[in-house]
């Protein structure tokens, strides 16, 4: 052979095997040709992007694995939105009450899964592992086939423990409705696992946001990863964290730093009207330089927002309704306190000199706020006790303000009014201040005065 015909032969067989196949799921069947576990078997024998889609007859089908899928090992697209019938609903089901272990498992990174059904493992629902890039949208994890009862996953929902990954989307064919699961719904964990985002899903509730299916532990968990989002500023960006067993967002473990919780619904339903509350904290931390903000957090079982510990230092509370709907002017109390800064947690800030940054702190059923040991936490322009219009009664049940053994506290600007208790009781704590222009309504001080 010429050398001019040895080059195109082999730039004919580099392009055969760098073009991408795509396989279509024909039957509902666990194995053999036509069936998933042929198809990601298939797609694993080359390292292409390559594409699976569905054409099992139309509508609703049920695939039962006897055994674990196989892990995806190169860039993979699972795209069930393919079957006949798809109007935003998923109608693949990957049932996993006849096997043991993890449902889809994703090792390839640069894949896409969406459009899935995925319960019933005995394991989590899906992994993220190996190589990051990953994107999940459009999946009901934990949740029937109809979205409105659990079948639960025995462990998470999604486990990630890789790097850049994207679950969920500002539309809302791209939401992830992660819910009833046997642990947190959704875990973030390892030094691995950080640059993630998860925005726009329904965690702990059915898939029209308006009633509980818990995730048995915490909704969203943070746990020892670094700078990931939760949330986000564009429309479309928020989560809908409700009705889960322990926390709504938990943020914990050495490492978790930089995480960004920002315009979610954490304890209410998806209008932010009623509370569909988590039965602990909405979102609680414990770790240092976080950012909380623009979240509606309501109607929780414990407090609003708690820092807790003295290594959650540094952190941001800006922006939020903690205790009222959406709009700021109605209550949804969290049973406790709207928010909590304790057990040593110290240099953090809460509110701040712009308007959109002041917290509405309003119609808790205990105190607005509870500062208890830790030091040099700031609080500024808050409204605590009143609508987000600033004149609206919205009183705590308790005090407005209460600090006990701290130190360092300083109350700047905002309005405090129509509490139950005292604006602000200051009761063993020391070098606390109540300055800049504080306006209170209707609120007696103990032992403290506005300098």
């Amino acid at each position: 052979m010429s050398t001019k015909h040895t080059q195109v032969a082999m730039m004919e067989a580099v392009e055969d095997r760098q073009m991408f196949a795509t396989f279509t799921v024909t039957t509902a069947a666990d194995a053999g040709t036509g069936s998933l576990r042929d198809a990601i078997t298939k797609a694993n024998t080359a390292s292409d992007a390559d594409v699976i889609k569905f054409a099992i007859g139309s509508g609703l089908k049920t695939i039962s694995p006897t055994s674990s899928l196989p892990m995806t090992k190169y860039a993979l697209t699972i795209d069930a939105t393919t079957q006949p019938g798809y109007s935003g609903k998923p109608l693949i089901e990957i049932r996993g009450d006849k096997t043991s272990g993890d449902g889809i498992r994703v090792g390839g990174g640069n894949s896409t899964i969406k459009g899935l059904v995925i319960n019933r493992f005995s394991g989590n629902g899906m992994i993220l592992v190996n190589k990051g890039g990953n994107t999940v949208k459009g999946n009901w994890i934990g949740l029937t086939n109809t979205g409105d009862a659990a079948a639960k996953n025995g462990a998470k929902g999604i486990v990630v423990s890789i790097n850049n990954n994207t679950i969920g989307g500002t539309n809302t064919n791209d939401r992830n409705v992660i819910s009833g699961n046997g642990s947190s719904g959704v875990q973030m964990w390892s030094a691995a696992s950080t640059g993630n985002t998860v925005l726009g899903n329904y965690v702990g509730t059915d898939w029209t946001g308006e009633k509980a299916i818990a995730n048995l532990k915490s909704g969203i968990a943070n746990d020892g990863a670094a700078s990931n989002t939760i949330g986000g500023t564009a429309a479309g960006a928020r989560n809908v964290v409700s009705g889960n067993a322990h926390d709504g967002i938990i943020v914990s473990g050495t490492g978790s730093k930089n995480i960004k919780i920002i315009g979610n619904y954490v304890g209410t339903n998806a209008l932010g009207t009623t509370a569909i509350g988590n039965k602990m904290y909405g979102i609680e931390i414990s770790r240092d330089n976080n950012l909380v903000q623009n979240n509606l957090v309501s109607g929780n079982t414990y407090s609003g927002v708690v820092l807790w510990l003295s290594s959650a230092y540094n952190n941001k509370v800006i922006g939020n309704n903690l205790g009222t709907d959406k709009s700021g002017m109605y209550a949804i109390a969290n049973q406790w306190k709207g928010l909590e800064v304790t057990n040593g947690a110290k240099d953090n800030t809460i509110g701040g000199t712009l308007s959109g940054e002041r917290n509405v702190i309003s119609g808790n059923k205990q105190n607005g706020v509870n500062v208890y040991q830790g030091s040099n936490n700031k609080f500024y322009n808050n409204y605590v006790g009143v609508g987000s219009d600033g004149i609206k009664s919205l009183g705590n049940g308790g005090d407005g303000l209460r600090l006990i053994q701290t130190t360092g506290v300083l109350i700047s600007g905002g309005i405090i009014g129509n509490n139950t208790g005292y604006g602000v009781h200051n009761g063993t704590s020391t070098n606390s201040k109540l300055t800049g222009g504080v306006k209170l309504v209707n609120d007696a001080l103990y032992n403290i005065t506005i300098t």
